[in-house]
């Protein structure tokens, strides 16, 4: 199962009971005053738990006079000069309730920065079309369900020709670990996702290894700032972040289906140049 991806009023929507929720992905054209009108009508006749937007912060106001609040910002998401807002309209008190993650103080001290061993066989190389079976086999063997059909090879060669660039990390030849960044080169900004480490291999730096491959790639596309949204209860992803020098932008409450269930999500930023 998976959610739709449409143009509704204007702006680019995914929604669906999958992530059981209304995702503004982006305003787009759209009129801030009919969208918000639209969105919650849907919201309500569809039963959707939740209103997730991501919005320039010269949009606000229209949105919080419509009772949407704020969980996360990141500065300069759009184009290094205006900040980007994730806000949130709840429909069901339990949706709102959030889960407090365990052992993890995002506003922590990162610690000491550790350095990588070395790794016999290891190479980091841009992933392939001809990659994606492989990949997706990845994808379905870590996650019971995700927010999108990164187990399906078609999903995947279609980011890869639109705007996501992959980079694997290969062990004795095979695919180790995967991450990507969501290029948008509109807003000179990129997503840092679908991180994902077979088991074997954990505790080797291998996400780092990726994130830093990616960073360098998206200053080559022109891009300003790089964010994620990881789960508030992956330990070890929060601190990848946290010790690349990512700053925490807030927590977005149950808000995306993965493995099995909705999860709240942490915000992290970092500029780029």
């Amino acid at each position: 199962m998976t959610d739709h991806i449409e143009t509704i009023a204007g702006a680019l929507i995914q929604h669906g009971r999958h992530n059981d929720r209304i995702y503004l992905m982006d305003l787009q054209g759209a009129k801030h005053k009919a969208l918000i009108a639209t969105l919650e009508r849907m919201a309500v006749e569809l039963g959707y738990g939740k209103i997730f937007a991501k919005i320039p912060a010269t949009a606000w106001h229209a949105f919080q006079d419509a009772g949407y609040i704020r969980e996360a910002l990141v500065p300069g998401y759009f184009n290094g000069l205006t900040d980007g807002l994730f806000i949130a309209k709840f429909f069901s008190e339990a949706r709102r309730k959030r889960t407090k993650p365990p052992n993890f103080d995002p506003l922590g001290s990162a610690g000491k920065k550790s350095v990588p061993t070395a790794i016999p066989s290891l190479t980091i190389q841009d992933c392939i079309p001809a990659d994606s079976d492989a990949m997706a086999a990845v994808y379905r063997q870590l996650f019971e369900s995700y927010a999108f059909p990164i187990d399906r090879p078609d999903y995947i060669r279609h980011m890869m020709r639109h705007n996501a660039v992959y980079q694997c990390a290969m062990i004795a030849g095979r695919i180790a670990a995967i991450a990507a960044a969501e290029i948008n080169d509109g807003y000179q900004c990129c997503e840092m996702t679908d991180f994902a480490t077979l088991p074997a291999y954990r505790r080797m730096g291998l996400a780092t290894r990726l994130l830093d491959r990616l960073e360098n790639e998206a200053l080559k596309r022109g891009i300003v700032t790089a964010y994620t949204i990881a789960r508030a209860d992956s330990y070890g992803m929060n601190r990848a972040f946290q010790h690349m020098a990512y700053r925490y932008a807030g927590c977005l409450v149950k808000n995306t289906q993965i493995g099995g269930r909705i999860r709240s999500m942490n915000v992290w930023y970092k500029r780029l140049k």
